[in-house]
């Protein structure tokens, strides 16, 4: 033992430096393990829209899932597009991809509302409402999405009001976005349209029996009760527990 507490006392200026590169070695070895196990799984090519300016836009876009099968990533096939909050629409099927973080709102739970992370997925089964979020897939009632700036997303059917009247009904899955405070963009799923409109000062707002949300001044009814509507970056993220 004397020994090699003599060598290690003649020697530490060696022993030290190697040390400390085991020790890197180490880590290195469970972050690149760890890198391993969250990278790329495998990728997927699938038929998607979207709508800008009221135009449609198709295009063949490649998803990219980790191995928690987990979306990591999310771009055009053949074009450049700059993704924003404008929902991503899958063809031939009620899957909806969101861009960006979205706060997700449950008027009906005293006005709570979560974080739903970047590349969040929507889909209908059965009359069902579904949501993979990261890891997360829940089932839902009764909410919206708001992207925190203006576009609002709708899972059910609502009514369209524009200065206090009537403008049009929406269908399931449509949504409606508010541009400088000045114009309104809606896309109607029902019908496959959207429209930009020109407000003049009007205010907008969108509901039915559960939801009734004022778009200008960007609040909610909860209960009878005013709530403001808060960005994604405020927020705790939802949890699939959470089903109303």
């Amino acid at each position: 033992m004397k020994k090699i507490i003599d060598f290690c006392k003649d020697n530490y200026k060696i022993l030290i430096p190697v040390m400390v590169g085991i020790v890197l070695l180490i880590a290195m070895f469970f972050l690149y393990r760890e890198y391993k196990y969250d990278n790329t799984r495998n990728k997927e090519e699938v038929k998607v829209f979207q709508y800008f300016g009221g135009i449609k836009n198709e295009y063949s876009a490649i998803v990219t899932y980790n191995l928690k099968n987990s979306i990591v990533d999310f771009s055009a096939k053949d074009k450049k597009i700059e993704y924003d909050s404008t929902p991503v629409y899958f063809e031939d099927s009620d899957k909806v991809l969101f861009p960006e973080d979205m706060t997700i709102v449950f008027p009906l739970r005293d006005g709570s509302q979560f974080k739903l992370y970047k590349y969040a997925m929507y889909n209908k089964e059965d009359d069902l409402h579904y949501i993979k979020n990261n890891t997360d897939k829940g089932k839902y009632n009764y909410f919206f999405l708001y992207d925190g700036i203006g576009l609002f997303y709708f899972p059910d059917d609502v009514v369209l009001k524009i200065g206090g009247r009537e403008y049009k009904k929406l269908g399931g899955s449509s949504y409606v976005s508010l541009v400088g405070g000045l114009t309104l963009i809606y896309y109607d799923k029902t019908t496959d349209s959207s429209e930009v409109i020109e407000l003049n000062g009007r205010i907008v707002t969108v509901s039915n029996d559960n939801i009734d949300v004022n778009i200008n001044e960007k609040y909610f009814i909860s209960f009878g009760k005013k709530v403001l509507l808060f960005t994604p970056d405020n927020l705790k993220p939802v949890f699939k527990t959470i089903d109303n």
